[in-house]
């Protein structure tokens, strides 16, 4: 009964609708009822999540494709609300009249009460300090420091010493002369030269006149009248005890040709070794023009008033009876001592 009721109404009703309006009737309800049917299926979707799968799929002869969605995410709790902060206290700022309606009276009033309140408090005066003398503090001097004593270097010939002797040459007569005694005093010499420290420097001159009459001077690894001081060294010293023991006399004496060669080497001292010289003598006038050479070759320094080489005479076995060598002494030793006269027994005595 309550269908066919309805059933009535709707017939009544469509009895009611306009004429235009009935064939269009049955689509829109077909539309309806298929709007109806989407919305609750996304509806329910949404309410009933549910695991990813594939949503669309395409078959063809060859290829096969899906596409993976993710479940939906849950919800996010609701965010609690913020509760706002009230405001920090701004401090109160005195407000300013503008300097116009100041008045002037009342300004300077204010200026000088702002004076009075800024100003330092007074400093009361300091009292008086009684100044008291010190007694004077005795300067003590400066401790000295003792440095050690740096010495000259010093260079000697059997007991003979010149100090402040950095390069030093020996003039040794060769000659016939020096047949009696030549091996001791080449063996002084090679003691001599062996008590040169390293930082010192030697020569050796051998002098004499040849048979033909023409005076020779010789120095060692003398090449074309050139030749330079040795070092004292190990090695130097040793190759020249070797040379020494080679030396032989021959012809006679020519002392002015062998102080001439070494004081080309510009030596500090010389140490002229000689014996017998009188063999040589040719007179007075000779003798002086030796020593007037000489002068020339060492003059006596306008500055110093020394001549710039000390020249020591030595004369062996005899004294010289001519006197030459005591002169070469006097004019270019270093004081007395300058001449000394060896015996054989003098310079073979064990070293000193």
């Amino acid at each position: 009964m309550p269908k066919r009721r309805k059933q009535a109404k709707a017939v009544a009703a469509a009895a009611i609708l306009p004429a235009w309006i009935k064939p269009l009737a049955a689509p829109l309800i077909i539309s309806a009822c298929i709007h109806v049917a989407v919305v609750v299926t996304f509806v329910a979707m949404d309410v009933l999540p549910g695991s990813g799968g594939p949503i669309a799929a395409h078959v063809s002869d060859d290829v096969t494709t899906s596409i993976q969605l993710a479940p939906s995410p849950a919800p996010l709790p609701n965010p609690e609300p913020e509760i706002a902060q009230p405001p920090a206290p701004q401090p109160a700022v005195a407000e300013v009249a503008p300097p116009a309606a100041i008045e002037t009276g009342k300004a300077v009033e204010i200026a000088e009460e702002t004076a009075f309140e800024s100003a330092p408090a007074p400093v009361p005066a300091a009292l008086p300090v009684p100044v008291v003398e010190k007694a004077p503090v005795a300067v003590q001097p400066p401790t000295p420091v003792n440095l050690p004593k740096v010495e000259a270097p010093v260079a000697g010939f059997a007991g003979v010493q010149v100090r402040k002797a950095h390069r030093i040459v020996y003039a040794v007569d060769v000659s016939g002369a020096m047949a009696a005694c030549l091996d001791s005093v080449l063996l002084e010499l090679r003691r001599s030269i062996g008590r040169l420290d390293a930082e010192q420097q030697f020569q050796i001159v051998f002098f004499r006149q040849e048979l033909s009459g023409e005076q020779r001077a010789v120095a060692i690894d003398d090449r074309g009248g050139k030749a330079s001081m040795l070092g004292a060294s190990t090695e130097n010293k040793r190759r020249v005890d070797q040379l020494l023991r080679s030396a032989r006399p021959l012809g006679r004496s020519a002392p002015l040709a062998g102080l001439k060669r070494s004081l080309e080497l510009a030596p500090d001292v010389v140490f002229l070794l000689t014996s017998n010289i009188q063999r040589s003598d040719h007179g007075a006038a000779h003798d002086a023009a030796i020593l007037k050479s000489l002068d020339d070759l060492n003059p006596i320094s306008r500055v110093s008033g020394r001549r710039p080489v000390v020249i020591k005479t030595l004369q062996f076995v005899e004294d010289d009876p001519t006197g030459l060598m005591q002169s070469i002494a006097n004019a270019h030793g270093d004081g007395p001592g300058s001449y000394v006269l060896l015996k054989v027994a003098d310079i073979e005595r064990p070293e000193r």
